[in-house]
């Protein structure tokens, strides 16, 4: 097995760390290396301590590590926060305080302004990792332009890595598929295209507001329309209206404004409109921790809406995943003319791979035989009401069961199009550890690392609601069985007991808005 290297920067905002973190993914990416990233930025503007960290390896890397091999800090005062992150193998770099000092003030003076000290610093960790130079050069332009000073700073940082330090052991990187680097929101947004979107609508909410700005950016070349309306009550509302009218649609949100939305999601079963919602999920409640990760939505998003009716909660567990659920959500919605929730969190929404090229994917897009307005039929009446098939109100005790039973027994076509259950390992193992989302790449990643891995099997639930009860058979097959989420009070645990009669031996739960990381799961499990 291949070594796994995690570099980090670090400094305040509006210094340029997610763009130097970015351009270095892609050089990694060129090289043939996987790769998974992370960044943690407070709610400001300007100031404050964010960090980028990318992890990579000749082999699969199934998410960003907490251990760091190399860590450089833009701006005095930064690493002495991550020490609990470093080996005694650790190269620190900053200027002036650092363990090795490297004099980032004064080369970005010689460039002419402090915002170049990201290029510079992108120098030194490309010839640490021994990274092809013109290769790199060829992506800082792309990104900056011929002209731009950018290509002197990295030059710059490179030559003084090669006068002060020693290149590392760094495996040479094979990987020869053309991949795209493409984080969680991106990978919806391609997903969503590719099922044949044509309405999405969302108020800017961190973390989902990554899926708006993607479409925004491509609705000409994706044919679809985008809009922007004045709240979260009004996008749900406007892509209902769509809905209405025959077109594929959804949104994208964060827990705050899903709660303004719920009511939009009753109207949705009642009138039987096909919408997709993303729920990229932060710790609540109210404000929370705007820029932070958590899985604590969950059973908000199985339980929304009032009343009784069918819906579907699918939560995807990495970029691939993610541009699959859309897909799937997207057609599931418009094929039983329900309200789709995807549930994401701001790990995944935010957290970029190296993945297969979407662009490239087929479409796949499941027609609807719903009569609309200008198709099939001249006029249809939508009603909020309790109502005939037709659309009139009804409240006959007859009727209103007939309507309540028919809209329910859709839930039974609907499971058996719910994606699978991964079961990763044997299911001859001894434990087995169960979990949905985002904590998938880690718990993969801590297996892999694992000497008595074969001990362990990994069941990762995509299909939240409705809930395949053959999961309880499952889980009840294994002698030890382990939970783990990224919440305080075990949702998917009360979740599955609500449904089958399951118990867990052991809870590994955060919930301090941080992911997990393999290292941790890995000392948890032993």
């Amino acid at each position: 097995m291949n070594k796994v290297w995690t570099v980090k920067i670090a400094g305040p905002a509006g210094t340029g760390i997610k763009s130097a973190g970015l351009l270095l993914a892609q050089i990694l990416n060129e090289s043939g290396y996987c790769l998974k990233d992370y960044s943690e930025y407070p709610s400001l503007v300007r100031g404050g301590h964010n960090t980028y960290q990318v992890s990579f390896s000749k082999d699969e890397v199934f998410c960003a590590h907490k251990m760091i091999d190399i860590f450089v800090s833009l701006v005095p005062g930064h690493w002495q926060e991550h020490k609990d992150e470093f080996t005694k193998d650790t190269l620190v770099f900053s200027d002036s305080d650092g363990k090795i000092d490297i004099p980032l003030k004064d080369m970005c003076q010689q460039m002419g302004a402090s915002i170049y000290g990201n290029t510079i610093s992108l120098g030194l960790i490309s010839y640490l990792l021994d990274l092809d130079e013109a290769k790199a050069k060829k992506i800082i332009v792309k990104h900056f332009g011929e002209e731009s000073v950018n290509i002197n700073a990295y030059e710059s940082g490179r030559a003084w890595a090669e006068k002060n330090c020693k290149k590392l052991p760094v495996e040479k990187g094979e990987n020869k598929d053309k991949k795209i680097i493409v984080d969680g929101n991106e990978a919806t947004g391609w997903g969503f295209y590719k099922a044949g979107l044509e309405m999405f609508v969302a108020y800017p909410m961190t973390p989902a507001t990554g899926v708006l700005h993607f479409l925004a950016k491509n609705q000409d070349k994706f044919k679809m329309k985008v809009v922007h309306p004045e709240d979260e009550i009004a996008v749900a509302s406007i892509a209902s209206g769509a809905s209405m009218a025959g077109v594929r649609s959804a949104v994208a949100t964060s827990g705050g404004g899903f709660a303004l939305m719920t009511e939009t999601i009753s109207f949705d079963a009642m009138a039987e409109l096909g919408v997709v919602y993303f729920l990229s999920q932060r710790p609540g409640p109210a404000t929370g921790m705007p820029t932070w990760t958590s899985q604590g939505d969950m059973l908000f998003a199985v339980h929304s809406g009032h009343g009784e009716f069918p819906k579907v909660v699918l939560a995807p567990g990495d970029q691939e995943e993610a541009f699959e659920m859309a897909k799937v959500g997207l057609n599931l919605a418009n094929e039983f003319d329900i309200p789709v929730i995807i549930l994401s969190d701001k790990n995944l929404s935010e957290s970029s791979a190296n993945v297969k090229d979407f662009e490239k994917e087929e479409k796949e897009i499941v027609e609807s035989n719903k009569a609309v307005p200008g198709k099939k039929m001249t006029m249809k009446l939508y009603n909020s009401y309790e109502h005939d098939e037709e659309g009139f109100s009804v409240e006959d005790a007859i009727e209103a069961k007939k309507q309540i039973e028919r809209r329910l027994k859709k839930g039974e076509r609907i499971l058996k199009k719910m994606p699978k259950v991964n079961l990763f390992g044997s299911d001859k193992a001894k434990k087995i550890i169960v979990s949905w989302g985002s904590s998938k790449g880690a718990i993969l990643e801590a297996l892999k690392e694992m000497k008595n891995k074969e001990d362990y099997a990994f069941l990762q639930i995509r299909g939240l609601w409705p809930i395949d009860p053959r999961i309880g058979q499952i889980i009840s097959a294994f002698k030890e069985r382990i939970l783990v989420e990224n919440n305080a009070t075990a949702q998917l645990e009360q979740l599955l007991k609500s449904q089958m009669n399951i118990s867990f031996d052991k809870k590994i739960l955060k919930f301090d808005g941080r992911p997990f990381f393999p290292e941790e799961l890995r000392e948890e499990l032993k």
